[in-house]
């Protein structure tokens, strides 16, 4: 058995297995006995291969980190580059939502953090201090942009996923219209009102995020405060 075979195994929390395992898995990641379990050894030989269980977390840093986007950023197309690394950052955390929790749970060696990950932040702040904000906002702007896809995967794309029709179509509601039908004397016409709209997909929700990143960016290099 290598440490490589370890990495994809330790992942499995942050991804679609999450939902059929028990209650008492979802709290933490693997402990090293159930790793072991898992990859049908015992604990004597997994420690064969990695010296502890810090190293399989840096490990599985390592395989998530490897799996975000490079994404290419165009500051002479600023609008459509950052609809562009938005959609790619959300299918990459699609894919694996529950990971950023990790931060949560887990502590990373900052020795063994991939040099791709400092990468990562210094491309994407270039960027945004290429289009004309100053480094303090850009600063700003890609804690939104975090925030933004990390938020989406867990909250939205997580249970949209996996939800029948009416999860999904209450999702794009302020108030279930199940909650709404079920206390018709409380006052929330706007809520009902809006229950009657067309349903929004996660897609659309998404997209409706990103209108608005780029419209805070515009309003900031209108009024000229964003280079200050």
């Amino acid at each position: 058995m290598a440490a490589q075979r370890v990495r994809p195994v330790w992942l499995r929390p942050l991804g679609k297995w999450w939902p059929a395992w028990p209650q008492s898995r979802r709290a933490k990641w693997w402990t090293r006995h159930e790793l072991a379990r898992e990859l049908r050894v015992t604990t004597r030989a997994l420690y064969n291969h990695v010296r502890d269980r810090q190293e399989v977390v840096d490990l599985a840093a390592q395989r998530m980190v490897e799996g975000l986007p490079q994404t290419q950023w165009d500051a002479s197309r600023w609008r459509e580059s950052l609809r562009e690394g938005y959609e790619e950052a959300r299918a990459a955390y699609r894919r694996m939502p529950r990971a950023v929790l990790v931060s949560l749970d887990e502590t990373v060696t900052p020795s063994e953090v991939p040099a791709s990950r400092f990468l990562l932040a210094e491309s994407m702040l270039t960027f945004f201090t290429d289009i004309g904000l100053s480094l303090e906002w850009a600063l700003a702007m890609r804690g939104a942009f975090l925030s933004d896809v990390f938020a989406h995967a867990l909250l939205i794309d997580y249970r949209y996923d996996r939800g029948n029709e009416a999860v999904r179509q209450a999702m794009g509601q302020p108030i279930p219209a199940g909650w709404l039908e079920a206390q018709p004397d409380v006052e929330a016409p706007l809520s009902r009102g809006a229950a009657s709209l067309p349903s929004s997909t996660s897609d659309d929700m998404f997209a409706a995020v990103v209108d608005l990143r780029i419209a805070a960016i515009e309003r900031l290099l209108e009024v000229g405060v964003a280079g200050e």
